[in-house]
């Protein structure tokens, strides 16, 4: 416990889940809050991140900044006697006042989402002009402030991410001709790798005010910049990777040929699973469990049984079975590097926005609420920390961007399809112009989040 500690009094304001253990902030008044930021006595962490990462929700930039300022200046309880506030302002106010410009700093360094703009200017100078006059004296934390602050003023932006040393990374796997590139003929585990490296590149620049606000969902419109480029960049990968699964294997006219590239293609997504890539792996099985390639009765009957062995335990990942909990199990686990899908977690975010009301019936903030937004998003960014140590193949990069730039329209697959099989699989009475997707895992998930409306 810290000095002084003995005098404080605990936020006014502020709800517990146990009011008795002090376990985690249920809800409370702003001012609340951010009193509990700076709480002398205890340093609660996860409390920090979790009202950082998600405050812009029930405050601006400028009340936060303000309430920060005013708790620096605080005074001392008005139930204290004299000598207890003497002992409050020697001891007490000191520790307050360095919470406060520790916060101050780790949301400048590591939690500024406000944007760019004349009034963010203006409260970042401010901001300059406090510190200069009042906690630069406070040693090298006030200067380490500071020169944050500067930094912002200059535009500046500190990012964290460890790189890659490519002289520990294998070998790739490289085909014969890079000039002409066929895709039977490229390793499964190289394109896995490729793969692996191009969404990763996207992965590591979603930002977590990206993912706030069902920001994602929002159409882009021509007078203001997307609000999330990186999530939905990601969604169109995802969606191009799929429907290039179904496009390939329905451009092959030969049987036996087709059953090679589901093959093939059951191999680099076991691959994507030993690297941890599972938005490719379940990419890769929404367009293996599509309509049109999920009808071809005639093409699934000649697959090997190796190629089946291996398809079935991916499938058993990705099962939809109570909440997808293998598959939420496997990512529990997982040390980065690694790619998740992202489907799920916007499903998570959506479902804690819609299910969550902003306020207690009290009036208070319901920090719950934020709390559980908080934990996906640094969910996601645990995975964004460690990059992949894989060489970049360019050539293959290449191929296969265009690849996915060239795919048909999915009632023009569907229409291949019937001419490749007439009498598909789970056809029943339905007619043979009509498009309808099948089930498996990202069937709900995709509708309801990554299918983008441009």
């Amino acid at each position: 416990m810290d000095a002084g500690s003995s005098h404080v009094e605990f936020p006014q304001g502020i709800i517990y889940e146990d009011n008795e253990m002090e376990d985690a902030v249920r809800a409370g008044s702003l001012e609340a809050l951010v009193d509990n930021l700076t709480r002398p006595d205890k340093l609660d962490a996860a409390f920090n991140r979790a009202f950082l990462t998600t405050y812009s929700y029930f405050a601006s930039g400028e009340d936060v900044l303000h309430l920060l300022m005013d708790r620096f200046d605080c005074l001392p309880p008005e139930t204290l006697s004299p000598t207890k506030r003497g002992e409050w302002i020697r001891e007490t106010k000191p520790v307050i006042q360095l919470r406060v410009v520790n916060v101050l700093r780790q949301w400048l360094e590591s939690f500024w989402m406000e944007p760019p703009g004349p009034e963010t200017h203006r409260n970042l100078l401010k901001l300059h002009l406090f510190v200069s006059e009042s906690i630069s004296n406070e040693a090298s934390a006030g200067q380490q402030l500071l020169a944050i602050v500067q930094s912002r003023l200059s535009g500046g932006e500190r990012v964290k991410r460890s790189q890659p040393s490519f002289s520990s990374a294998p070998k790739p796997i490289l085909p014969r001709k890079l000039d002409k590139l066929q895709f039977l003929k490229i390793d499964a585990t190289e394109i896995a790798r490729q793969l692996t490296l191009m969404e990763a590149s996207v992965f590591a620049k979603v930002r977590p005010t990206e993912l706030l606000n069902k920001n994602w969902q929002k159409k882009e419109s021509e007078d203001e910049p997307t609000p999330a480029p990186n999530v939905r960049e990601l969604i169109r990968s995802f969606n191009q990777l799929s429907s290039w699964v179904a496009a390939v294997i329905i451009a092959e006219s030969d049987l036996k040929k087709r059953t090679q590239i589901i093959g093939h293609l059951v191999n680099v997504a076991n691959a994507c699973h030993e690297l941890q890539n599972y938005s490719a792996v379940i990419s890769i099985l929404s367009g293996l469990e599509s309509a049109p390639v999920y009808r071809l009765a005639r093409t699934w009957a000649m697959v090997t049984e190796r190629t089946c062995s291996i398809l079935e335990p991916l499938q058993a990942l990705t099962a939809t079975d109570q909440n997808y909990q293998s598959y939420r199990d496997a990512l529990r686990c997982a040390v980065p590097p690694c790619i998740p899908f992202l489907g799920l977690f916007l499903k998570d975010l959506v479902f804690i926005e819609e299910g969550n009301q902003a306020l207690t019936p009290e009036g208070l903030i319901n920090f719950t609420k934020y709390s559980m937004l908080a934990s996906t998003i640094h969910e996601v960014q645990r995975f964004q920390q460690v990059p992949y140590c894989l060489q970049p193949v360019p050539e293959i990069q290449e191929y296969l961007s265009a690849q996915f730039q060239s795919t048909g329209d999915v009632h023009e697959l569907w229409e291949r399809s019937c001419q490749l099989d007439p009498r598909g699989r789970g056809d029943g009475s339905r007619s043979r112009d009509t498009y309808t997707a099948t089930g498996g895992m990202t069937t709900s998930m995709v509708v309801a989040c990554m299918i983008l409306d441009d």
